[in-house]
C-alpha cells in the first residue's frame, strides 16, 4: 500500500520579503503536493499510487488528483504500468545523461551572456539569493536550499535578457529537479554548491563571460558526478 505523507508543499524561505502568494485552484494544489513528494523521493521511484490514498492524504476530491495524475504523467514523472495502474516514474540514468548534456550547452552559454548583460539590480539580487544559500546550507535546510538554488539558475537565465531561453532553462530545471534532491544526499555537498555558485556569480559581477562560463560548467559537472554516485548507490 502507497504510504502518502501529507506534507506542505510550498518551499518556504525565511529570507527577505515575500510576495503576495497566487491562490492555487485544487487541480493545482494537488498536482504540486504529488510532485514535491516524487521530486523529494518521498514517493520512491516505482511506487504505486492510488487515487483514494493520495485524495485522503491531501484532504482533496478524486478529480483534482486525477487531474493532477493526467498532467504528471504528461510530464512524466508517474506512468501507468499493466497490472499495477499508476507509479512514480524510475530516475532514469540515460535520461539524467541527456540532462546534463542540454544544461552543460545551454547554461554556459546562459552564464556567458548574463555576464555580458546583466545589470546592478539583477547582480544584487544573486548576491542576496547567494547569502541566504549560505545560510540554509548552514542549517542544513535542504527544501530551503533547493528552492534557493533554483532561484539562482533562474535569476543567471533572467541576466541572459533572452525570454525564450530562460523559459526553456525553467523546462529543463523542471526536469532535473529530483536529481538535485538526490544529488543533495551526499553529506556537506551544499557548501560546495555554494561555493560554486560564488563561482558563477563573480564570473558575473566582474563583467567575464569566460570565468562566469566555466564556473557553470564546473558547477554542473560537479552535480553530474555527484548525482551519478548518489543514483549508483540507490
Amino acid at each position: 500500500m502507497t504510504k502518502v505523507l501529507a506534507t506542505k508543499t510550498s518551499l518556504t524561505i525565511d529570507d527577505g520579503p515575500k510576495a503576495p502568494s497566487k491562490r492555487l485552484s485544487l487541480r493545482d494544489m494537488a498536482y504540486e503536493a504529488i510532485k514535491h513528494q516524487i521530486v523529494t523521493c518521498e514517493l520512491k521511484p516505482g511506487e504505486a499510487l492510488t487515487v483514494n490514498e493520495l485524495a485522503k492524504a491531501f484532504d482533496l476530491g478524486r478529480t483534482p488528483v486525477i487531474q493532477a495524475i493526467d498532467r504528471l504523467t504528461i510530464e512524466g514523472l508517474v506512468m501507468v504500468m499493466p497490472r499495477k495502474g499508476v507509479v512514480v516514474s524510475p530516475v532514469s540514468l540515460d535520461d539524467f545523461v541527456a540532462i546534463i548534456e542540454m544544461r552543460l550547452l545551454n547554461e554556459g552559454r546562459a552564464a556567458r551572456w548574463a555576464a555580458e548583460r546583466a545589470g546592478d539590480a539583477e547582480i544584487n539580487r544573486m548576491k542576496a539569493n547567494l547569502d541566504a544559500t549560505w545560510r540554509a546550507a548552514k542549517r542544513g535546510n535542504i527544501t530551503d536550499f533547493i528552492a534557493l538554488d533554483r532561484e539562482f539558475h533562474r535569476f543567471v537565465a533572467q541576466a541572459t535578457r533572452n525570454s525564450i531561453l530562460s523559459e526553456f532553462l525553467a523546462k529543463l530545471h523542471d526536469k532535473s529537479f529530483r536529481f538535485w534532491f538526490i544529488s543533495l544526499r551526499a553529506p556537506d555537498h551544499n557548501f560546495r554548491v555554494s561555493e560554486q555558485h560564488a563561482a558563477i556569480l563573480e564570473g558575473i559581477r566582474k563583467h567575464d563571460p569566460k570565468v562566469a562560463e566555466k564556473a557553470m560548467r564546473d558547477h554542473i559537472s560537479s552535480f553530474r558526478t555527484n548525482a551519478t554516485s548518489q543514483i549508483l548507490r540507490s
